[in-house]
């Protein structure tokens, strides 16, 4: 039995100087693995952590690009915002302007108009005073043109050989001797234009 065991150690003892290489050498190769995990690891990390860095920097310069970028539409809109103000602002002077000067035109021709109604009345009043003193009947003196008027007219126009119109025109006027309030070109009013006590009792 002493025979077996011996063999039986003897064997233990070579399946192991057989098999501890073996291990030994396993056991190295998962140690150089696990280093080369580790260092595959650590070569990650420092790749993430650069690329980590570059975007980083890349933001920062980004920022500033940014910044003035946004500065400059800022302005731009500013500017553009500042133009329409003034474009306004011109528009509505010169709106007000011109209603302005339609206003004082519209005045003025209205104050024209009516002193020229008041020229045309105070005319045909000095013109019916001097068709009266010249035996003319024109009705009432009081600076209307009316029917009496106007025959008036027609038969000094018709004695005295003038367009007969029946208007009291400038021919008319010049030969009554009745100087226009209108125009300045016209002749004064004579002596003769006054009233004739003489004529004025035929």
């Amino acid at each position: 039995m002493h025979k077996y065991i011996t063999i039986a150690a003897a064997l233990a003892v070579g399946t192991m100087w057989s098999i501890g290489p073996a291990s030994a050498q396993t056991t190295t190769t998962d140690r150089m693995e696990q280093k080369a995990e580790r260092a595959a690891d650590k070569a990650e990390r420092a790749a993430d952590k650069a690329e980590r860095a570059a975007d980083k920097a890349a933001d920062k310069a980004e920022s500033p690009k940014e910044t003035i970028k946004d500065k400059a539409e800022n302005a731009k809109d500013t500017i553009k915002d500042k133009a329409e103000s003034v474009k306004d602002t011109v528009k509505d002077k010169a709106v007000r302007a011109k209603d302005n000067m339609k206003e004082k035109f519209a005045h003025a021709k209205d104050k024209m108009r009516s002193a020229n109604d008041h020229a045309a009345v105070a005319d045909t009043r000095a013109a019916q005073q001097a068709l009266k003193t010249q035996g003319f009947d024109p009705g009432p003196i009081d600076g209307r043109m009316g029917p009496r008027t106007r025959a008036a007219l027609n038969d000094y126009q018709r004695k005295n050989d003038l367009p007969v119109t029946g208007m009291l025109d400038d021919a008319t006027m010049t030969k009554l001797e009745v100087r226009s309030t209108r125009a300045a070109d016209v002749p004064a009013a004579s002596p003769a234009s006054r009233p004739d006590p003489k004529k004025q009792t035929q």
